[in-house]
């Protein structure tokens, strides 16, 4: 395994961007209510800045060592890169405890400012790095490198109710100040519905990856299961990177990948975001809320009826034949 990246190609480390950086950020127009704030591309709603890097990201050499990290924002992204993290790094807590955040550690792939190429990003920073590159990315399979499966690099999809989504991702704007977000939940609930939220159409980006199921460098796990099962769920997780876990290195994975443990580990709650003004952990951490079906205590009867015919309408759809019942924890309609 290639050493950790300690990169700063980030958009929240505050001192890591130029004075052009942040004040491109700043003057930019472009927030989530602008008409070129989602660009469709290959299945996927790509959205500003992150989509300026797209030629880069379809030029992309996989590597056989590399691991993929892929799912819908706010699915559980940074807990599923703390445990990939700590199986390559044979479930050390110091992966977790001590050097660079995590988000540095295992950067988010497409991430670029405004500026694009004449500012940080973390393409630039993991195609310096020599052997495996780990990185999780929220992009459609058919947007995501195309050279990830025919080159053997590994993919870890997961997955999460899609109402504990819309909330988390809801708050995730709001306390996001480059976002610019104005709206309330149920914009959010209606563009999910309507296929127009980043990233989506939510089903469509896990038809993409569910198609390939069966792929032996493919796993497919849930927030869910990681959640209700921790130990079996990170021990397959650990199989599938080649690694047999141990009874003791299960449980100090759990110790420090758990979601309190992570919220209040100032290495992986994105806090240093906060001081550098890119979110407002006043308005609501980064790491919010961990408990599944958290959405009864946000959604209205009326947001949650529209989401139960939308979730019935698609899980019944050809290319999710078998989802449902493959993850019943995730797909709750009361």
């Amino acid at each position: 395994m290639a050493p950790v990246a300690d990169t700063s190609a980030t958009e929240y480390k505050g001192s890591s961007m130029n004075d052009a950086n942040k004040n491109a950020y700043a003057k930019t127009p472009i927030g989530y209510h602008h008409k070129d704030y989602i660009k469709p591309y290959k299945g996927t709603n790509t959205h500003f800045p992150f989509y300026l890097v797209q030629p880069d990201v379809d030029a992309w050499v996989a590597r056989r060592e590399d691991v993929a990290i892929s799912g819908f924002p706010k699915s559980g992204s940074s807990r599923l890169s703390a445990i990939v993290g700590m199986i390559q790094h044979d479930a050390d807590p110091a992966f977790m405890e001590a050097g660079a955040h995590l988000d540095r550690k295992i950067p988010f792939f497409e991430f670029c400012t405004p500026l694009n190429e004449k500012g940080p990003r973390s393409i630039d920073d993991l195609l310096k790095l020599e052997g495996g590159r780990t990185y999780f990315t929220h992009l459609g399979y058919d947007a995501s490198p195309p050279s990830l499966l025919p080159n053997g690099a590994k993919i870890v999809y997961h997955i999460r109710n899609p109402k504990d989504v819309m909330v988390t991702l809801y708050y995730h704007f709001i306390s996001r100040i480059l976002s610019k977000y104005t709206g309330d939940l149920g914009d959010i609930v209606d563009a999910f519905v309507t296929d127009k939220i980043v990233y989506g159409p939510y089903f469509d980006h896990l038809a993409s990856y569910w198609k390939m199921r069966d792929h032996p460098n493919v796993l497919i796990v849930s927030f869910e299961e990681i959640t209700e099962n921790f130990h079996d769920t990170a021990k397959r997780i650990g199989k599938f990177m080649g690694k047999d876990l141990t009874e003791e290195q299960l449980k100090a994975m759990e110790r420090v990948c758990s979601f309190d443990a992570m919220k209040a580990n100032p290495l992986t709650n994105r806090y240093d975001k906060h001081i550098a003004g890119i979110y407002d952990h006043n308005i609501s951490p980064f790491l919010r809320s961990g408990v599944p079906g958290a959405w009864r205590e946000h959604l209205t009867p009326e947001m949650n009826q529209k989401v139960n015919t939308w979730m019935a309408k698609n899980l019944a759809r050809e290319d999710l034949k078998g989802l449902a019942e493959r993850f019943p924890s995730t797909f709750t309609f009361n």
